[in-house]
């Protein structure tokens, strides 16, 4: 199970807790030969002894009667249902309203949505809600769960909760291959200069179930990289390294073990040429009553770019941009970003969401439509 704090590091009232959901399977049972018709009784004795300490009914046979939980997280394949269960909690003293919870499959071409049945629901103090939700695999390559939540205050704050951020999340998998016991006393992260790193396992957690490795016992580890700066990892398209992987141990003689990974590197997510990002929005506004949303435009490609904005009406007439559109931001270099504002007219009340920005590279004739870019609550 994850927990999915902040991507904005401030203290929310609500957690999101994910977890994957796998079949269990059989306990696997070590048996032996043995003669049936031991005239002594001997066998007969020791098999016995056998079931009563293992709780099997049969010594001989190689799967046993009881379910275990799988130990560790294989690989989905094309065709197969991705299931995993999501859940809200509130954690404060403070109940919460309106409470919508939206989850998203990021592939290599596109995002799907994923159905939720949490909506407008209601989070009292120390309560939670969640669901069950299954989707099946349609495309090759990695999947990148994206779950974001929406909720209202009782004083009518309106607060948005995502974990589509800079962040980098890496699970190491650490299994003993060799006959013999192993203590751990050692898995750290070393990162990168670009990168600062956080132990989600504290040294408690570590010390009370992680210390020991029996032989071909598996064991998780589960750390957080967040990029120093972020702006400066926007324009990477290459491999990045985030760090090494040090870890030592001792076996049951006390002889030490030490091992450390080559650098790691991660492919820096794709924006294209460009990246828009909301720097500053009101998280609750009135209806009929303008609010102005503050936005920055990175130059994600290698060229320079010559960029135009222009805006489009949304058909639903929600929120409507008074803004004029049309307006050149000007060349924009390499790595480089401008800022823009947009004024905009809310009608309806409710959690509305801010579509229609489209941006124009007057160089190469290219357009690049930019919508959901944020939501905002409408009292």
């Amino acid at each position: 199970m994850t927990d999915i704090q902040s991507a904005t590091g401030a203290q929310q009232l609500l957690a999101l807790r994910v977890m994957r959901l796998a079949r269990p399977k059989f306990a696997q049972v070590k048996g032996f030969n043995s003669d049936p018709v031991d005239p002594t009784g001997f066998s007969q004795m020791l098999n016995s002894k056998i079931c009563e300490s293992s709780g099997e009914t049969r010594h001989d046979l190689p799967i046993g009667e009881y379910l275990i939980a799988p130990q560790m997280f294989e690989n989905i394949y094309l065709g197969e249902t991705f299931t995993f269960y999501v859940n809200v909690v509130n954690d404060s003293k403070i109940g919460v309203v309106n409470v919508n919870l939206k989850c998203e499959l990021q592939t290599s071409t596109q995002r799907v949505p994923l159905t939720c049945s949490v909506q407008d629901a209601k989070i009292d103090a120390g309560s939670c809600e969640g669901q069950v939700i299954s989707h099946e695999i349609k495309e090759i390559g990695q999947h990148i769960l994206i779950c974001a939540v929406n909720y209202t205050t009782q004083n009518g704050e309106n607060i948005a909760e995502d974990n589509a951020n800079q962040d980098v999340y890496l699970e190491a998998q650490i299994e003993n291959t060799s006959n013999a016991d192993m203590f751990m006393e050692k898995v750290e992260l070393e990162p990168s200069q670009h990168y600062k790193v956080s132990n989600i396992m504290n040294k408690d957690e570590f010390d009370n179930c992680g210390s020991l490795l029996k032989p071909k016992d598996v064991r998780q580890f589960l750390f957080c990289l967040s990029p120093i700066d972020v702006h400066n990892t926007l324009g990477h398209k290459d491999l990045t390294s985030i760090g090494k992987l040090d870890m030592s141990w001792r076996t049951s003689m006390g002889e030490r073990g030490r091992l450390q990974t080559s650098a790691l590197q991660r492919i820096a997510p794709g924006y294209g040429d460009i990246r828009l990002s909301v720097e500053k929005t009101p998280s609750c506004v009135s209806a009929k009553t303008p609010f102005q949303l503050n936005c920055r435009l990175y130059n994600c490609s290698e060229r320079a770019l010559d960029l135009k904005l222009n805006l489009e009406q949304p058909q639903n007439n929600q929120l409507i941009f008074c803004s004029p559109s049309g307006v050149s931001l000007g060349q924009l270099p390499p790595s480089q970003h401008v800022d823009f504002n947009l004024n905009i007219f809310p009608v309806s009340v409710g959690i509305q969401s801010i579509s229609g920005i489209r941006i124009t590279d007057t160089l190469s004739m290219r357009n690049y439509d930019h919508d959901d870019i944020a939501q905002v609550f409408v009292s």
